[in-house]
């Protein structure tokens, strides 16, 4: 069983996998002139992780997604990736 979910905002789209595993990124030629850029990145995986991970939830039904090794509801990606 396997999910992604895309989000796309200002010239940045994000598809990731349930836990906010990065699949793909695009950033259009007028996004990388954003001086916000960065953030415009992390929302958009964000908005994207948050779709995932409530798909994977809805499919596996009321099953303990730890038992697959899975993230507990709606986990944000780590922080120590992050720019702060």
């Amino acid at each position: 069983m396997t999910t992604t979910a895309t989000a796309r905002a200002h010239g940045v789209e994000a598809t990731v996998h349930p836990g906010g595993i990065l699949s793909s990124l695009s950033i259009t030629t007028s996004a990388l002139r954003r001086p916000d850029l960065a953030t415009v990145i992390l929302t958009v995986i964000d908005q994207a992780t948050a779709e995932a991970n409530t798909r994977i939830h809805h499919l596996l039904n009321g099953a303990d997604p730890t038992l697959l090794g899975l993230p507990t509801p709606a986990p944000q990606p780590p922080e120590t990736w992050r720019v702060q």
